[in-house]
């Protein structure tokens, strides 16, 4: 034992305690050793390195502190093992809170994507022993600064923000506290951490699929507003794409504020593409439009929301909800809270489904078959 330069009696490094950078077999530094070295019980020392309440911020900062100093590292096997003894206790499941913005609990539920990432993060928090607890920010007589007391004095440590009613800030939570992964892009402020799907892959995987069942004249129906919110990227890979066939078969895109059946009409009339991708509304004005789908013109979702038989790209929502509980949980075992100096932004990978709304050309056989040989999705 030696005295550290933090001022605490600790396990002088390259000694029997720690073995130096080697922190392996019997060398590892235990908790027991920083519980000797810090004078404090090992429950202490647990409590503290998983940033519990109840423990002096004091006393979690001169243990983490010596942890370092000592090369202490979380043995992954007992964390593997901890993690499997709360999922064989139910009701020991520790708590994740489920962050929404909508007036009522249990409002999103009548958005099929947000469902789908609740059901994702449902089942991934009970396979790494947590469970998710709902709260909203906008029920009445509530404040952001209130439900943050009220998360602290319940012991919640992580929350898995579900996607905003509305695109936008949170202001005046007390995030400093938390280990926080968003679900989505919809969190404008602050940067948080956030998995979502790679919205310039969901246009461009689109376009490669209709263009290899045959399709030329491709043309692309966008609300103005959602494409500003996922930072223009459908309408610059829109660009991108069209840049590489020929000019005749460029059709203008319609991204528009004016978002209604009357528009749309207009700019099917003076365009006549050959199949339409956009968002399920525009099927509906298709179909009432007297547009036989696939016969007069094929259509593929941008977003497939729920179970159909449509063509379309899948944001594999239950995936991103299972994979913003796995970083909120990763950023909790590593003890990091509140507002990220560096944002970590994980990206799910978008999925083709075919459907009845579209058909394959003369000649998308062959091109399948290309597609197949040369490993192309």
């Amino acid at each position: 034992m030696k005295t550290s330069s933090s001022g605490l009696t600790g396990i002088a490094p390259g000694s029997g305690g720690s073995g130096g950078s080697a922190s392996t077999g019997a060398d590892r530094v235990t908790i027991a050793d920083l519980a000797e070295a810090a004078g404090v019980s090992k429950m202490t020392v647990s409590r503290a390195m998983r940033g519990e309440r109840g423990i002096a911020k004091a006393t979690q900062e001169r243990i983490r502190l010596l942890a370092e100093e000592l090369g202490y590292r979380p043995d992954p096997a007992v964390s593997e093992l901890m993690g499997r003894l709360r999922v064989s206790k139910t009701s020991s499941l520790e708590p994740l809170a489920w962050l929404t913005t909508y007036k009522t609990i249990g409002g999103w539920r009548s958005n099929p994507g947000t469902m789908d990432m609740y059901r994702g993060a449902v089942e991934q928090a009970r396979r790494m022993g947590y469970r998710l607890d709902e709260f909203s920010l906008c029920t009445p007589g509530m404040t952001p600064r209130r439900l943050s007391t009220i998360l602290y004095n319940q012991s919640i440590r992580g929350i898995v923000v579900a996607p905003l009613f509305q695109h936008g800030e949170i202001e005046g939570f007390a995030w400093e506290h938390f280990a926080v992964a968003c679900c989505g892009p919809s969190l404008l402020s602050p940067r948080l951490h956030r998995v979502s799907v790679d919205q310039w892959d969901v246009l461009r995987l689109a376009w490669r699929e209709l263009t290899a069942c045959g399709y030329e004249r491709i043309g692309f129906c966008i609300p103005a507003n959602d494409n500003r919110r996922i930072g223009d990227r459908w309408h610059g890979a829109l660009l991108v794409e069209s840049r590489l066939i020929p000019e005749r078969n460029r059709v203008p895109v319609m991204l528009t504020d004016d978002w209604n059946k009357a528009a749309f009409r207009r700019w099917y009339g003076e365009n006549r593409p050959d199949v339409v991708v956009s968002l399920g509304e525009v099927y509906q004005w298709m179909i009432t439009s007297g547009i036989r789908v696939p016969e007069d013109c094929g259509f593929a979702l941008l977003r497939l929301e729920e179970a159909t038989d449509m063509a379309g790209v899948d944001h594999r929502f239950a995936d991103i909800g299972a994979s913003t509980v796995s970083l909120a949980v990763s950023e909790l075992a590593t003890n990091h809270y509140g507002i990220p100096a560096i944002r970590k932004s994980v990206s799910v990978e978008c999925t083709w489904q075919d459907g009845f709304t579209i058909r394959r050309h003369p000649g998308s056989a062959h091109l399948d078959t290309v597609r197949r040989v040369a490993g192309v999705r």
